[in-house]
């Protein structure tokens, strides 16, 4: 991916909100039991303003730039910025576009996501008034909005209050910002997880004129290495209630792209090619490691295996396979074997995608997706047992909230 590299991939892969990676683990009933946000006084004027200028808004237009700025071992990685526009007609019309990297967006009937590079899709029925983003959504558009655009985040979102405080433990106000020779009421949003956000806003509109994301903390679980990680969303043109075409929301799938939406099931499947393959001798394979490693079936006699068929593209994939990761970490001296299998994609990209993830599960490279075939592989993430016999003891296609504790549970079964 062209955009904010290494952030990117790993946000993905962790889970749902850029900024709120912890919110698919919790339960409705934990989130109703959460501490209130703590506003100071001096920011709860603002935050009002913020809130009420949102709520008001009949359409917006935007454009500005995308920054990173990523540094690992004391030495930055090489900073990255990116041009993006994007439009807003309330109450659910909306899209954001990076040219050659990601479109995302909503005609009003369906919310998409548009990877240029990968060429795939996803689709998804349009909440049908305004939404609360991390919850009304499809995943992988509220985690890219969270990162790249929160200004038009909260023109999506029916409580933009709610927005703001989802996961953070205080908001504060700090000295105004300075860009060129204005300054901007400033407001820090510091989140559980011990990363942060920080908002600098018109004093004229109420609009956030600029965001930064101090992602550091959060990030440094997955990569000890890094330094710090910051991303910053600099808006050059906002402008609220501006007259919107209403043509520029319309949007079809391009000639040839890939259906991820289709190939990426939320939930195990049953009655799939895959499944049918449930109590029968696992189909025989050889395969090399990015690293020129052969691994073959036939070597791993008496031993529970956990094949999990992916592609760098797939948004689900990303986000499951940390929680292979851990599984893999947790069994590995069990006598269990797992590989991430992947689907017909070049090593160096693979290569690239595991680096910047930190994935420490063995990696294999199904680079004509004939073993893929041979297991009944359509949609993925799928994720096979083989149990000590030989036998396919389950296979689940997708990845859900439970999916960790089903596959657990499956390991667990086969190793009796």
């Amino acid at each position: 991916m062209r955009l904010v590299n290494f952030l990117l991939a790993a946000i993905l892969a962790m889970g749902a909100g850029s900024l709120r990676a912890d919110d698919t683990a919790k339960s409705d009933e934990a989130a109703d039991k959460k501490p209130s946000t703590k506003i100071s006084e001096d920011a709860k004027p603002l935050v009002d303003q913020i809130s009420q200028a949102y709520s008001k808004l009949k359409s917006l237009e935007l454009a500005g730039t995308i920054s990173d700025d990523v540094v690992i071992d004391g030495s930055t990685t090489g900073k990255h910025a990116v041009q993006f526009t994007a439009s807003f007609v309330a109450p659910n019309k909306f899209r954001h576009e990076i040219k050659e990297d990601v479109l995302l967006g909503s005609t009003g009937q369906k919310v998409y996501s548009y990877k240029t590079e990968e060429s795939a899709y996803t689709l998804a029925d349009a909440p049908k008034d305004r939404a609360t983003a991390t919850k009304d959504l499809p995943q992988d558009v509220a985690a890219l909005l969270e990162l790249q655009n929160p200004s038009l985040m909260l023109s999506l979102s029916k409580d933009p209050v709610a927005e703001l405080t989802e996961n953070v433990s205080e908001i504060s106000k700090l000295d105004d910002t300075k860009i060129g020779d204005a300054a901007f009421p400033t407001i820090k949003l510091a989140l559980s997880d011990k990363s942060s956000l920080t908002l600098a806003i018109e004093p004229d509109t109420h609009l956030i004129r600029r965001a930064t994301a101090d992602l550091t903390a959060g990030l440094k679980e997955r990569r000890a290495d890094l330094t710090s990680a910051l991303v910053t969303v600099d808006y050059s043109k906002i402008a609220p209630d501006a007259e919107a075409k209403e043509d520029q929301f319309a949007w079809a799938p391009p000639a040839g792209a890939k259906n991820a939406s289709a190939m990426a099931q939320a939930h195990p499947l049953e009655g799939t090619p895959a499944s049918a393959l449930e109590g029968k001798p696992a189909p025989a394979f050889k395969l090399e490691s990015p690293g020129g490693k052969k691994i073959a079936l036939a070597d791993l006699k008496g031993k529970v295996v956990v094949l999990d068929f992916w592609a760098t593209w797939c948004g689900p994939c990303r986000m499951s396979l940390p929680h292979l990761d851990k599984l893999y970490k947790e069994d590995k001296e069990n006598g269990v074997e797992f590989f991430a299998v992947n689907q017909r994609e070049q090593k160096d990209e693979v290569e690239q995608f595991v680096k910047q993830t930190n994935l420490t599960v063995p990696v294999l490279l199904d680079s004509d997706g004939e073993v893929g075939d041979s297991y009944g592989v359509e949609g993925i993430p799928t994720t096979v047992v083989i149990g000590k016999n030989g036998k396919v003891q389950k296979v689940f296609v997708g990845f859900g909230e439970d999916s960790e504790n089903q596959l657990k549970t499956a390991i667990q079964q086969a190793m009796k």
